[in-house]
Parts: C-alpha cells; structure tokens; sequence
C-alpha cells in the first residue's frame, strides 16, 4: 500500500504539472489553433503533441492506480484477529498475523486464553469478550474499507462467535498458515487464503436452503454407528474435515462417545480395501491476485462446503428432535466460525424438503416446546433450538469436554453429562 500511495502522489504531481502546461499551450496559441474534434488537439498548431502525450499517459496511470488502490480497500480492509485458546496451547499464528498485516490498513484484534480445569469448559465470559471486542471494533471501523477475519478460535468458541457475529458487506474470513513465509517478494503471495464471505442478500439473507436429503450430490458423507434401536438420549456427532483413520474408529477414545447411543460422522469419505476412511478436505484456494493478502477460495465452493455441514447437524436434530447432541469437529478455523454463522442465518427459514410432522410433542411439553414442534413440523429448521439441544465438544490433550460457549445453552443439562470412564 506504501509504494501504491507513493504512485499516485508522483502520479498526481505529475498530472498537474503537465496538465497546466496543455492548458497553457491551448491559451496562448494564436488563431491558427481550431479545435474541431479530438484529433486537433494533437496538431502543432494546438499543443505540444510531447507534452499532451505525458499529461494523458500520466492521467492514465493515475486512474489505474486509484482503481488499484480502491479494490485494495474493498478486498483488504482492516484485519481483525480473533484468537481463544487454550493457555496450555502456543499461538502458532503470530508470525502469520504480522505477515498479513503488512497487506492491510488497519489492524484490530479481540484475544484471550481460557483454562481447561474441571469436567465441563465454561467459554461464556471469554467468548463474550470476544464477540463484544469484535462486535466494537467493527462498528469503529470505517464501513468504506474491507473487513478481513482472521479466526483462531478452539472449535467451540468459534461456533459461538459466529454465530453472534454481525457481518458487513465486503467481509472476508482468512484461513492462517501456521507458518508464515519468512522471505517472500515484494507484492508476493504470503500464504495466507482468504475467501470471500459477504452477508448480501445474494449469499446469506436470500439464500434458498434446502434439506440435506433433498441433495443427493452432497460432497460430504453421513456415516451412522450403532443400532438406533429404541430411544435415543444422546448422539455425538463428529463433523470430519481433517481426514484419517477409519470412519468406525473417529474418537473412539472418548468416555463422551463411548456413552452416547447414536455416533454419526460427517466428511469425505472413501474406501480402502474395503473399510470406510475419511479422507482430508482441502481448501478450493484459486489463482492469486496481484496485491492480495494470498490466495483467493472458491466462495461458491467454500458456502457449499459450509451449508453442508449445517445441513448435517440440521438432520441429526431432525431425526432425534429429543436428544442431547453432543457436537465436536475438526476442520480449518475459518470453516468452524462460518459454520457458526450460516447456523445463525439458516435457523431463521424455512427449509424445503423437509419431512412434515417429525417432531412429535409430548404431554410434559412446556408451552413453548409444543410451540417449537409445530414451526419444525411446518418446515422451519431445527437450527431454531441449536444450543437448546446441541453441545459443543472441546478437544484438547487427548481429552474431549463438554463446553458451555453461549448463554443460550441449558445449563444442567451441560453439567449432567458423562465425562468419567464409561460404564
């Protein structure tokens, strides 16, 4: 940005000075000089053609550079770095947000740690620091730049900052490389792949959604384990992105799944002599731009990606519309805090394709309850009572815990489940 300010000011001097040197040529010639059409204006009679020649090829370069410098507004804008860890954990993405930063014109940051003590994880004050300090930030900011959201939240937290966050037009998430490019070219890429996320009504507010059952093209694969004879209390649900391992053995290790009566996994799937692996997802990065923070994802690709998965804890909660929901992922950070957002946007509508009177309501319903059974059994989606009915899970050093991220969660319920070794 330095050396394009540096070209338009040059640019600009430069314009002004040949451009009062025309003017003077076209005040002082004598009668001789007619300006009938554009040609004359290059006649000696008229200008000195040299001088005319300098003013129009410097009042092009300024135009192009002003062009340049208004679509690096738009596309970088100020960067906003999101980070909530765990203390035990290293912020692998310092060297990554100082990269990236050279390539915007502002920086903003809403950071914090959080312990991991005890049976369930309380996230709720750190992720409200979080939300509110971003939330702040944004409306400080100035609306004709860019917005550039570097996420490194733990799964968790970045399901519950999503989910609050207010997006504005011309918003970008970033996806961090955990290790930044030490040397790289002036103007060179620096690995960072951003995608483009606006919330305008042609991507989010007006989106058509569909029931994942009404898309037999899912690029994702639903794997069920266990019986499902009889009710079901409790379903870990393991949103796959990272790959490995067979698709029978995903957190295998975990009392949390051990205890549950359903498992269902989700991501791309394949299959190797004859046993069911997950394979890795790999971000659809594009062709980069000169004067971009990195690489481009493909947006379409990206939201397909993202309404996918929604679409898939939407059907957990469908088919099992009484039973605690026990959510953990693994997937790019910036994936996590989309999905976070798409389930804030999606719960909101109406969802085509989706089976009539499945919720079925009980004599012990409250008022409120019966009331949400009739919406889903009309078609609205059972994202309505996400946090109602889902928990989010934290993995961290080998162990999985219940979170507590949103104030919206029931509280008991959380604190109640099994986190011991199973029975």
């Amino acid at each position: 940005m330095f050396i394009l300010e540096t070209l338009i000011a040059i640019t600009v001097a430069m314009t002004t000075a040949f451009g009062g040197l025309v003017a003077e040529d076209l005040i002082t010639r004598d009668a001789a000089c007619t300006i009938s059409a554009v040609p004359d204006l290059w006649s000696p009679e008229c200008t000195s053609p040299s001088r005319l020649a300098w003013f129009v090829g410097t009042l092009a370069v300024l135009i192009t550079a002003m062009a340049v410098r208004a679509w690096m507004i738009a596309h970088n804008g100020t960067l906003y770095y999101l980070r909530l860890l765990p203390a035990e954990s290293a912020d692998r993405m310092r060297a990554a947000v100082d990269v990236a930063n050279a390539r915007s014109l502002d920086f903003r940051s809403a950071t914090g740690w959080f312990g991991t003590n005890g049976d369930v994880v309380d996230l709720r004050r750190a992720v409200d620091h979080v939300s509110d300090e971003l939330e702040r930030a944004m409306n400080d900011d100035d609306d004709a730049t860019g917005y550039v959201l570097a996420p490194n939240l733990a799964f968790p937290a970045a399901l519950a900052v999503g989910y609050d966050t207010l997006l504005r037009e011309r918003t970008h998430l970033a996806e961090l490389p955990t290790e930044a490019r030490r040397r790289r070219l002036p103007g060179g890429d620096t690995g960072v792949r951003t995608v483009y996320f606006d919330d305008g009504d042609d991507m989010w507010a007006e989106r058509r959604w569909l029931s994942r059952r009404s898309r037999p093209d899912s690029e994702l694969s639903m794997v069920t384990l266990g019986t499902g004879h009889g009710p079901t209390g409790r379903v870990w649900l393991s949103l796959q992105l990272d790959g490995g391992g067979a698709v029978s053995e995903v957190d295998a290790q975990h009392p949390l799944r051990a205890a549950a009566d359903l498992v269902v996994v989700v991501g791309p799937t394949a299959t190797t002599d004859g046993v069911e692996t997950l394979r890795p997802w790999a971000l659809p990065a594009g062709r980069w731009y000169p004067g971009a923070s990195g690489r481009q994802i493909d947006r379409r690709a990206f939201a397909r990606l993202v309404e996918e998965l929604s679409g898939a804890v939407e059907q957990v909660l469908d088919d099992h519309p009484e039973a605690d929901v026990l959510l953990s992922g693994r997937m790019p950070r910036s994936v996590a805090f989309a999905l976070g957002y798409v389930i804030s946007q999606r719960k909101d509508d109406r969802i085509e394709g989706k089976r009539a009177a499945h919720h079925p309501t009980r004599p012990d319903n409250t008022r409120a309850e019966r009331a949400q059974a009739r919406a889903e059994n009309e078609g609205l989606s059972s994202l309505s009572r996400f946090w109602s009915s889902v928990t989010p899970v934290l993995e961290h050093l080998g162990e999985a815990k219940p979170a507590l991220v949103h104030a919206a969660q029931r509280d008991e319920v959380v604190r109640r489940l099994p986190v011991g070794p199973a029975a």
